[in-house]
């Protein structure tokens, strides 16, 4: 499995154990019948990220939960569960995946979706930074641990700088 698949399914699984949350999945392509409270989780964007060197694709992926409840229930319920949606977030990252924390940006009411009247509906937006494909640095062979770097052709000759020498 992928890195990018591995991580949505690793959100979902985890979103899924935030107390109240009743159902979790990708968001539905057509009107099924949802437990509420619910999250729905959606891959919104894929943009490419500063190259880290290493021969892998550094990709900045996109997020946007959906975090409903019925519009019967308190305010504060919803609340509740967006706060607990960015503190999972914020709490959780995947090294082994070459996935770091959480880079929240915003949650706000979602005012967008007709389809979902009497539900009240809160978007969480965030952004993971991810690397895929193999490193250069990763398996067999020498790793270099040490640089050296030189000026006009000297490089690892033992300089030895004054005062007086221009370019320093």
């Amino acid at each position: 499995m992928d890195r990018l698949t591995l991580l949505h399914q690793t959100l979902l699984e985890g979103l899924a154990q935030i107390a109240g949350v009743r159902h979790c999945s990708p968001f539905p392509k057509r009107r099924d019948e949802v437990r509420l409270p619910a999250i729905f989780l959606d891959l919104a964007e894929l943009e490419p990220a500063r190259d880290p060197g290493t021969g892998e694709l550094a990709l900045i992926t996109h997020w946007e939960a959906r975090v409903l409840v019925s519009d019967r229930q308190p305010e504060t319920v919803l609340w509740s569960l967006v706060q607990g949606v960015m503190l999972w977030l914020y709490d959780h990252a995947w090294p082994a995946l070459n996935v770091g924390r959480a880079n929240l940006k915003q949650a706000a009411p979602d005012h967008f979706s007709p389809e979902y009247q009497g539900h009240r509906i809160w978007l969480v937006e965030w952004t993971h930074t991810l690397r895929v494909g193999d490193s250069v640095w990763a398996g067999e062979g020498i790793v270099p641990d040490t640089v050296i770097l030189g000026w006009n052709g000297e490089a690892g000759d033992q300089l030895e700088l004054t005062g007086d020498d221009p370019d320093v």
